[in-house]
C-alpha cells in the first residue's frame, strides 16, 4: 500500500475560540482514492464554514513495501500487521532508525477482539504513544468511511498542526528505557 492522502479539519467550534481555549478541531478526516476515515476530536458546536486542508502527505505500508526509496520518502509510514507490543515497539525503533526523515511511524498492535490500536512515534520528541482503536467516534457514521488505517494519517495532520502525539485524546505515553 502507497497513497497520497489529504486530511481535512473542521473548523474549531465557535464557542471554544471565544473562550480561549487551545483550538481543537472537532473532526479530522482523512482521505484517499477509494477511501476515508473521520475522527471526532473536539467538542461538537455549530461551527459554520466548511473543511479546510490542513494536510497532505505520502503513506507508505512498511510491512508490504521492498523498495527502499518509497520507505525513505514517506511521511508516514505504517504498519499492517499487528504484533504484540514488546515486538512493535523493537520494530518502531528499527523503522525510525533506518528511516530518519518519516514524520510518522504507526504500527498496529494485536489485542483480544481486534481492539489493539496503533502504536506511534512522530514529531520533534519522537515521543512513542499508544493510541487505542476505540473509544473515537468515526465521522460521518457511513460504513465506507471507517477505514481505520487512515487514523495514522489523522496523527500526522495533527503533528503538522503544531501539536504533540502526547496531546492526542485517549493517547498513553509509552515510558522510555
Amino acid at each position: 500500500m502507497t497513497r497520497f492522502v489529504v486530511v481535512e479539519a473542521s473548523p474549531v467550534p465557535a464557542s471554544l475560540a471565544r473562550a480561549g481555549i487551545p483550538a481543537v478541531p472537532a473532526v479530522l478526516r482523512a482521505r484517499c482514492a477509494d477511501a476515508s476515515f473521520g475522527v471526532r476530536l473536539g467538542i461538537a458546536d455549530h461551527a459554520h464554514g466548511g473543511a479546510s486542508v490542513i494536510d497532505e502527505h505520502f503513506a507508505v505500508d512498511a510491512d508490504a513495501c521492498r523498495e527502499s526509496r518509497l520507505l525513505d520518502c514517506a511521511d508516514v509510514l505504517q504498519g499492517s500487521r499487528a504484533r504484540s507490543v514488546a515486538d512493535t515497539l523493537r520494530r518502531l525503533t528499527d523503522l525510525t532508525s533506518t528511516h530518519p526523515s518519516c514524520g510518522i511511524v504507526a504500527l498496529p498492535l494485536a489485542g483480544v477482539g481486534g481492539t489493539g490500536g496503533w502504536a506511534v512515534t512522530g514529531g520533534p520528541d519522537r515521543a512513542v504513544v499508544l493510541v487505542p482503536r476505540r473509544p473515537y467516534r468515526t465521522y460521518p457514521t457511513h460504513p465506507a468511511s471507517r477505514e481505520v488505517s487512515l487514523l495514522p494519517s489523522c496523527l500526522h495532520a495533527w503533528l503538522v498542526a503544531g501539536r504533540s502525539l502526547r496531546e492526542w485524546p485517549y493517547a498513553r505515553v509509552v515510558p522510555s528505557g
